[in-house]
Order: C-alpha cells, then sequence, then structure tokens
C-alpha cells in the first residue's frame, strides 16, 4: 500500500503552485449506549440481555487551497470501540483511514481509504444520528448470526447494506466530476478488495482481487418536494457483481427514502465458499449471491428527530434471512451533547441449527457527545 500512498503524493506535489492559504478541520463524537434485549426462550442461553457499547471517532484534515479554486487536502480518521458484536474495523477494537484528495475545476480526485464510488454517491432510507440503517448497530443488541466478524472467524452469510459496500474502506483510487445538471458521476478502482471492515473474507480465493465501482446522483428541487436519486454498479472481479438504486424525497422536515441492492455472480467467478470448521476458520459468503433493501421514514422538527426504518436482506440458494425493525429518537440539547431512545425488532434466520438463527425485542437508550 505504501507504493500507492507514495505515487499520490508526488504527483501532487508535482502540480503548479499558486498562491493560497493552509486549511485545517477536525471533530470528534462518542457514544456510549445501553440496550436490553429481550430475546426468544430458545435463544435466551446463547446471547446476553444487558449490553454497553461504546464507540469514539476523530476526523481530522489539513489542506491547502489555492486562490484558483484549487484544494489539496489529507485527511485522516480514528476510530476507536469497546462492547461491539461485529469487530469491523482494520486492527480489532480500533481503526483508521489516510487519504489524500484533489479538488479543482472538474471534480475531485481522492487517494487512501476511502469507500468506494457507488457507496459516496448512494442514497436511502435516512438515518437517524449513529442509528444507520444499513450495517445497523442494532446488532449490538440483538445479535446477527449472519454476520460476524471477530478475530479469524468472517461471516457474511447475507448482504449488511443497499449500498455496495464489499471492498468497504480498501484502498482505492476515485475521481468525482462536479455538479453538471444536478447530477454527479464519480468512479472507483480498488487494487486489491480485501477490507478489514468490508464483506470479504481474508481466508477467501479472492481476498487479492481488483475491484471497481461507478456511482451515479442527481437532485432535484420540485418546489413541493426535494428528490435525491442514486444508482450503481461494482465489479469485484472473481467476486461478484452488483446493482443498486436508491431514492429520497424530502418535504418540511420530513424525509421519506428508500434503496435496493442486488449482488450475483457469473460463470467467470470462483465457486462460493463453503463451511469448513476443521481446517480453517468457519465463513461463509451467501452475500455473493442476493439482495437487500431499506425504506424509512423520519421527521426533524428544531432539536428532535425521529425516524422508523425497515431493513431486509435475502441470500439466494439458501435459507439465510435478515429482517430489522427500528424505531430512533434523538434530541440534541446543544451542538454539543445529544441523548438516543430507540427500540427495535430483528428476526434473522440461518439454517436449521439453532445458533444459526437469533430473533429479539430491543430498548435501547444513550448519550452522544460532539465537539
Amino acid at each position: 500500500m505504501k507504493k500507492y500512498y507514495t505515487a499520490a503524493v508526488l504527483s501532487l506535489l508535482s502540480l503548479p503552485v499558486y498562491a493560497g492559504e493552509f486549511v485545517y478541520d477536525y471533530s470528534a463524537v462518542v457514544d456510549g449506549f445501553y440496550g436490553y434485549t429481550q430475546y426468544a426462550d430458545k435463544y435466551r442461553h446463547l446471547y446476553q440481555r444487558n449490553n454497553t457499547p461504546v464507540s469514539a471517532e476523530i476526523s481530522t484534515s489539513i489542506g491547502y487551497e489555492f486562490t484558483n479554486n484549487q484544494k489539496i487536502s489529507l485527511g485522516f480518521d480514528a476510530q476507536a470501540a469497546h462492547g461491539k458484536e461485529i469487530k469491523d474495523y482494520n486492527h480489532g477494537d480500533w481503526g483508521e483511514n489516510l487519504y489524500l484528495s484533489y479538488a479543482f475545476g472538474y471534480g475531485e480526485l481522492s487517494v487512501g481509504q476511502i469507500y468506494n464510488a457507488a457507496y459516496q454517491m448512494a442514497v436511502g432510507a435516512p438515518t437517524v444520528g449513529y442509528f444507520r440503517v444499513n450495517n445497523t448497530p442494532m446488532t449490538d443488541f440483538i445479535s446477527n448470526p449472519n454476520w460476524q466478524r471477530k478475530g479469524k472467524i468472517t461471516s457474511y452469510r447475507t448482504l449488511n447494506s443497499t449500498y455496495l459496500n464489499t471492498d468497504a474502506d480498501a484502498f482505492k483510487i476515485s475521481y468525482t466530476t462536479e455538479e453538471f445538471y444536478n447530477t454527479k458521476l464519480a468512479v472507483s478502482y480498488t487494487p486489491d478488495s480485501y477490507s478489514e471492515a468490508g464483506l470479504i473474507n481474508k481466508h477467501s480465493r479472492y481476498d487479492n482481487r481488483s475491484s471497481y465501482a461507478v456511482g451515479l446522483y442527481n437532485n432535484l428541487d420540485l418546489d413541493f418536494v426535494e428528490v435525491e436519486s442514486s444508482l450503481g454498479y461494482a465489479y469485484n472481479r472473481k467476486n461478484n457483481q452488483e446493482i443498486s438504486a436508491g431514492l429520497s424525497l424530502y418535504r418540511k422536515g420530513w424525509t421519506l427514502g428508500g434503496s435496493y441492492r442486488k449482488s450475483f455472480t457469473t460463470s467467470g467467478d470462483y465457486a462460493l465458499n463453503i463451511t469448513d470448521k476443521e481446517n480453517m476458520p468457519y465463513y461463509f459468503d451467501g452475500y455473493r449471491r442476493g439482495q437487500a433493501f431499506n425504506v424509512g421514514l423520519s421527521y426533524e422538527i428544531g432539536p428532535f428527530k425521529t425516524g422508523l426504518s425497515y431493513f431486509a436482506a435475502y441470500a439466494d440458494k439458501t435459507n439465510n434471512r435478515d429482517s430489522v425493525v427500528s424505531w430512533v429518537n434523538r434530541f440534541a440539547f446543544n451542538k454539543y451533547v445529544s441523548i438516543y431512545l430507540a427500540t427495535s425488532y430483528a428476526e434473522y434466520k440461518g439454517d436449521k441449527v439453532i445458533d444459526e438463527s437469533n430473533r429479539g425485542y430491543a430498548a435501547v437508550g444513550g448519550l452522544e457527545l460532539s465537539f
């Protein structure tokens, strides 16, 4: 990876130099929650009822703005967590992202640990702060056997998002155009699509394969309603192909949105992995051929926001299914302190073995600090 960063830095340093000024920005968010889960009787002995996940993220950037509207910036993000059910950071309980960007008259070029073009352009069901609809943190309270990443165990038997996140924040090169006719186009290339935060298992046969993605975003103000839409496509070499679409409508504090994703393989891709508990860690990549969709409605007035959402995922030719319903409320006392109250019902189906399925309700409360 170092050779890619070196090449990027040298390229940026070779650009023409104009007068300008240095700029710096930073932000930090700390979240802490308590959740009580009521599992169905047959699952009670497998999972905890009381959960207290804590997470923190710091984002910083330093750049140089030229007088001709060009800008070079270096960004660094760091994440840390405790009590998470799915440890998807690149160093276990913590992770980091480093990336360079160059904005100019024809768009923006980015290099580093970033999400692909289709992911960046995607729209869908509205979120309420910390509680995303995709890759939902509700799994910290209602465990999902279909999504696992702990130590040497990696298992994604279904898609966890309607956005194209198979390669997650693996190193990539991405270009986004300037907006034209209310539309943006983005493309990205990933030399090695494996990422500790992505769906690809490091024990898979395609962990060092390249990936390509394209995303399209459009926004329209129709006076009576604001409309956002997106389309995405990804080609993950020897792994699979994916398509996505999303739509969001906004009017006077109300937001209604949803999105859809389909993942499929062709004859040139490697065969699906199978369970082999004796010779290597357990894994199963059913997400490679499946579908996911979400839909949600939110309302925001002043410091208060509430949202109801539904997420579902299905793996083709298997019994693996997921469905999550969540109702989240957030109240911001000021720009620094917010509180959450949320409830959720989730049902995860696997094969006939009991520990490959789960179902339960959760009530969650928590505090968020922003700096």
